[in-house]
């Protein structure tokens, strides 16, 4: 073999090497997972709130529908009933509305009971949004546990919660804890409920969480109160903030929620906030309360 063959054989070689090089380096690069995007979600858009009232027999759902394209953050929801005293009147579930099959709610659907035996009136609140990025609602199987035993339904790695709920299955139900937790430096990451009945027998849980990448502009306000029925109160937003969610959790032998919803300037509301009341048997009772604000 002459030199210039050896050159050109060794050349050849080399250039192939560098090919097959490029193509696996290709390969590789190709084969990996896109880089998650670690900047803050942009403020949420067209936030609106829509609700509905329809007075109702036990367990009846009411539901509040967003407008077409944009999906529920959160929601709440009140149970009123004429001449009735406070623990007889109570939320059964408060959740968002999610087709089968589908990732996000269209709406916010409760239901209520009233052990007075009259019909109640049911409003609910949906509090709705163009898509957020990373919007999903996470629901939690239906589970059986003693009452008042709290469930917590969390949100995937990386995401913060907005809201979220349940609906309490059993004999004279009611629901008792709806609220955000793992506070994380970016928000809650879950939500915990809990409810009872009133044989202090086991209930059924059946929570939801809606959760989306986090968003710098919300910020979670959270406060405690304790007296007699009826216990709660109106958590504000500060600084001209607007309601966008927030939570309730009663705590007492036998506690109750009546109301956990938006509070509304556009309703005659000094600022904008998170209405919450719980009864009980027993007194006082103590009451956590949890409001989410935004810039306008």
């Amino acid at each position: 073999m002459s030199f210039q063959q050896f050159l050109s054989r060794a050349a050849s070689r080399i250039g192939w090497c560098v090919t097959a090089l490029g193509l696996v380096l290709i390969a590789a690069l190709l084969a990996q997972p896109a880089a998650a995007d670690t900047t803050p979600a942009p403020p949420l858009a067209l936030v609106s709130i829509v609700k509905a009232t329809k007075t109702v027999n036990d367990y009846q759902p009411v539901y509040a529908e967003c407008r077409d394209g944009d999906w529920a953050i959160s929601g709440g929801a009140e149970a009123v009933a004429p001449n009735a005293v406070y623990h007889e009147v109570g939320l059964v579930g408060s959740f968002p509305a999610v087709l089968h099959g589908e990732t996000g709610a269209w709406g916010w659907v409760a239901n209520a009971r009233n052990f007075g035996g009259t019909p109640t009136t049911v409003t609910v609140w949906a509090v709705c949004a163009s898509l957020p990025r990373g919007y999903e609602v996470v629901q939690a199987p239906l589970v059986q546990v003693p009452s008042d035993q709290t469930v917590t339904v969390s949100c995937p790695a990386g995401k913060t919660a907005l809201g979220g709920g349940a609906e309490i299955k059993g004999t004279e139900s009611s629901l008792t804890k709806s609220y955000p937790s793992g506070f994380t430096a970016s928000g809650p990451t879950a939500w915990t409920v809990a409810g009872r009945v009133w044989s202090n027998g086991t209930v059924g849980v059946a929570g939801a969480v809606t959760c989306a990448d986090p968003i710098a502009d919300n910020e979670w306000t959270t406060y405690k109160v304790s007296k007699n029925t009826p216990s709660g109160g109106f958590l504000t937003c500060l600084n001209g903030r607007r309601v966008t969610s927030g939570g309730a959790a009663a705590n007492s032998q036998e506690p109750v929620l009546i109301a956990s919803r938006p509070g509304l300037m556009s309703e005659g509301a000094d600022r904008d906030g998170w209405w919450i009341q719980a009864g009980s048997l027993w007194e006082p009772i103590d009451v956590d309360l949890y409001v989410m604000c935004r810039s306008r």
